[in-house]
């Protein structure tokens, strides 16, 4: 798609964060192999094994909320969007208490936020068309800018344009950007 893109998504940790996760560690500490989606682990796990992983996730949302600091680029984007009036929000597998207090903390004020709680998230892809429902866009007219795979799959699924924040090699999508500048710079010409 070029100059037909109505409206962004965004990721939020790794892309208008910078990411303060210790994924390493946390995954050690619950046991799990690094390709196991955690969340869908906590979905199928039986009730004593999903209290115990929710309760070390918990434990290492809040460190990284405390932790987490804004990604070099991304008020600048944020105030891009904004001037060009395009509809936008953040779609993250974070949850919403975790959320809130880190776009206050790192001054980034985002109207449309869809979290985890609303019981899917990404690879999902009803995880970011719920995104475009609460922009009020078309999904293939949405540009999704995450750090993930998850989210290009998620976006790839959905019929939205997958741009991948990334300095290397990654997952299939339809455009990598190495920075935020640049992904605005990217949105800038999808926009139209």
């Amino acid at each position: 798609m070029r100059n037909g893109a109505e409206g962004v998504l965004l990721d939020f940790d790794g892309t208008l964060t910078k990411p303060a996760f210790d994924w390493p560690a946390m995954q050690r500490e619950m046991a799990l192999p690094p390709e196991v989606s955690i969340l869908d682990y906590l979905a199928a796990a039986p009730a004593q094994e999903a209290e115990r992983v929710a309760a070390i996730l918990e434990r290492h949302e809040v460190a990284a909320a405390r932790g987490a600091e804004a990604m070099e680029g991304a008020r600048e984007l944020v105030a891009f969007l904004e001037r060009r009036g395009a509809p936008f929000g953040v779609v993250t597998n974070n949850a919403r208490r975790h959320v809130l207090p880190m776009l206050e903390r790192i001054g980034l004020s985002i109207r449309v936020l869809v979290t985890r709680d609303i019981g899917v998230w990404k690879p999902d892809p009803r995880h970011v068309l719920a995104g475009a429902e609460a922009i009020g866009v078309r999904p293939g007219r949405c540009v999704l800018l995450g750090d993930g795979r998850f989210d290009m799959m998620a976006a790839r699924a959905a019929g939205m344009v997958a741009v991948h924040l990334s300095a290397g090699p990654g997952p299939d999508c339809d455009h990598r950007v190495g920075t935020l500048a640049e992904a605005a710079g990217l949105l800038g010409r999808l926009l139209g």
